[in-house]
């Protein structure tokens, strides 16, 4: 046998480069789907505690003479998510696992547990006093809010009508609010109006509102979109869906009834 065939096959520099070169190329291929994948299990799993939630509000409802609790007491205290965690357990399922700041701003303890949901508490001037259209309002006596839930009945288009949405603690304490808090000041609602940015933002999308606008003044208003863009949200039926926020309130002069925060119009 010669030395020639007794030689020991190795790869050369070229063939280990093209190898490296392949596995970056598949790399750099497969790793954006993974994150898509994980992505998409985190908005499944928010789905899954939202319409958890929804539950829970058809349970309560049941048992309080079909009646909505209030989104936050006039005292600012106990709110919505103190009412219903009798028939939810768990406090994870009022997180979103896309919410990526649980944190508490300090010497906030008393307040409740962050949370990554709000109720619809939209409210409007109407010509003599602010009223609550949507479903979990504030209790305000000031300014006309009363302190009884609103029951099912005033709803016109249930299955259309949003009961919760996305609201993360997250982009509560970074737009300068105290936080999305489960126990404290209308954080852990939507008002669609501004009076209460300090504690969290509360603006209602608007489709005609600029797309780059700075949270939570763009169309978005002060939902949190993190999955791919899109939300989930609750409806007054108790059924959990994925939309965008915008197309939610896509214009407010033109298309009022399309307008899903206001339980009554027709």
């Amino acid at each position: 046998m010669s030395q020639k065939d007794t030689k020991k096959s190795a790869f050369t520099l070229i063939e280990l480069l093209v190898v490296i070169a392949i596995i970056a190329i598949l790399a750099a291929i497969l790793f954006p789907v993974f994150a898509q994948a994980r992505g998409k299990a985190r908005a499944i799993s928010c789905l899954s505690n939202m319409k958890q939630l929804g539950t829970s509000f058809m349970m309560y409802v049941q048992d309080y003479d079909e009646t909505f609790p209030l989104g936050v007491q006039e005292d600012w205290n106990n709110g919505w998510p103190t009412a219903v965690q009798p028939y939810v357990k768990s406090l994870g399922v009022f997180r979103c696992p896309d919410d990526g700041d649980l944190t508490q701003p300090a010497g906030t303890g008393w307040a409740g547990a962050p949370i990554s949901y709000a109720s619809n508490g939209f409210q409007q001037w109407n010509g003599s006093t602010w009223q609550v259209f949507g479903l979990m309002g504030v209790s305000q006596a000031w300014m006309g809010s009363g302190a009884a839930g609103r029951g099912m009945v005033i709803m016109n288009r249930p299955a259309d009508t949003i009961m919760l949405a996305e609201k993360h603690n997250r982009e509560a304490r970074g737009s300068g609010g105290s936080g999305n808090l489960s126990a404290w000041g209308p954080g852990n609602t939507i008002t669609g109006v501004n009076w209460w940015d300090w504690t969290a933002p509360g603006n209602i999308p608007d489709g005609t509102r600029a797309l780059t606008a700075a949270y939570p003044n763009g169309r978005n208003g002060s939902v949190s979109f993190k999955h791919n863009l899109r939300s989930n949200f609750v409806f007054g039926d108790g059924h959990a869906k994925s939309m965008e926020p915008h197309t939610t309130n896509p214009n407010p002069a033109t298309r009022p009834l399309d307008n899903m925060w206001d339980a009554q119009r027709n």
